[in-house]
């Protein structure tokens, strides 16, 4: 009986598992709704202002938005601003990124317009070599706040233009601080870090010394771990959970199904032909897609937890004792927010 009833209570624990999973997905879908809708007006919005001129700006709204919702044509977009701001090494890495996620995507013509792009601007390119006369131990170099690694050292490194605050730290030296500035158009320089400065050594007073020789007496806690009853079969109220997180994952499903819909359909109306279409239109075509993913994905997640809480309400143990009935009943349900995701678990004992 024993044996039988720790196989019940493991079947039990993997079920809750799948649950917290579902519970996860279906709250992260609705986060990305959010994300998805607010990154496509900020696109719409940098549009706007790239063609009244106000690049700065323009700028701002395209990076925000591909970092809610990364699309190749918001950063095709993010890299002609940059350009136009004369950061040429940032739009010339961000043609790159573009061409390859467009490739990721099957979008050929796209990927071979950031790839110009990026050839066409290659030779424009600024350069910074940053060496070391002596390596300290422990020495950290950084290039305004990045920090260079080993390899980067001594290696001519494309940057924007302008000036550029250089540093280099180790334990026990004092801090070497430098500004070079780097001019457009093919323009190469090179700095070079030297020997770090030793930090003075502090006179210790007698006294201190004395001081610290006083032995502090220790002090031991001792903690008490709380026991833990033994686990018995869940109550009822999961299934009500399972049943609950699947209809939210159905409902979450649902909203996106309508809004790929609503995207294909403006894709299909921007450009019937499916030929040379405007970064608009290739967009909203882009975004159909995932959102029927993401669709796809919660229907298939409410119908799992709709199934799952039938399963438990059917073969639900009415065999164990009241008192251990009463005890299995310490859950709850706790949210899980991270930074990509959002959802919600079940902690307590069953």
């Amino acid at each position: 009986m024993r044996h039988a009833h720790m196989k019940h209570s493991e079947r039990r624990t993997r079920i809750l598992a799948s649950l917290a999973l579902a519970a996860s997905m279906a709250f992260g879908s609705s986060v990305a709704h959010a994300d998805i809708a607010a990154a496509e007006a900020l696109f719409k919005e940098g549009r706007a202002l790239m063609e009244k001129g106000e690049t700065n700006a323009a700028c701002d709204k395209f990076a925000e938005s591909q970092r809610l919702d990364p699309s190749s044509g918001t950063l095709l977009n993010l890299g002609l601003c940059h350009e136009k701001q004369g950061k040429t090494a940032t739009a010339w890495a961000e043609f790159l990124a573009a061409a390859r996620l467009a490739r990721t995507q099957g979008r050929a013509d796209r990927a071979e317009e950031a790839q110009k792009r990026a050839s066409d601007l290659q030779p424009k390119l600024s350069y910074l070599v940053i060496t070391l006369a002596s390596a300290a131990p422990g020495v950290e170099v950084f290039r305004g706040d990045t920090r260079l690694e080993q390899g980067a050292l001594g290696t001519r490194i494309p940057v924007d233009p302008g000036k550029h605050v250089i540093k280099a730290r180790a334990p026990g030296f004092r801090e070497w601080t430098a500004t070079v500035t780097v001019g457009p158009d093919s323009d190469s320089q090179t700095t070079v870090v030297p020997p770090l400065e030793p930090e003075p050594t502090a006179a210790t007073p007698a006294a201190s010394s004395a001081t610290a020789s006083v032995p502090t007496p220790a002090t031991t806690t001792t903690a008490v771990a709380p026991s833990t009853p033994s686990g018995s079969s869940g109550p009822p109220t999961l299934a009500y959970v399972a049943g609950g997180l699947g209809v939210v994952a159905l409902g979450v499903g649902a909203t996106f199904g309508f809004m790929a819909l609503s995207a294909y359909k403006s894709a299909e109306d921007a450009c019937p032909t499916k030929a040379g279409c405007s970064p608009d239109a290739m967009d909203q075509r882009d975004k159909a897609g995932t959102r029927a993913n993401i669709a796809n994905v919660g229907i298939g997640l409410g119908i799992v937890g709709i199934g799952t809480a039938a399963v438990l309400l059917l073969t639900s143990s009415s065999s164990a004792p009241a008192q251990e009935k009463a005890q299995s009943r310490g859950f709850r349900l706790e949210p899980l927010v991270g930074p990509q995701f959002g959802g919600a678990g079940i902690r307590g004992q069953f």
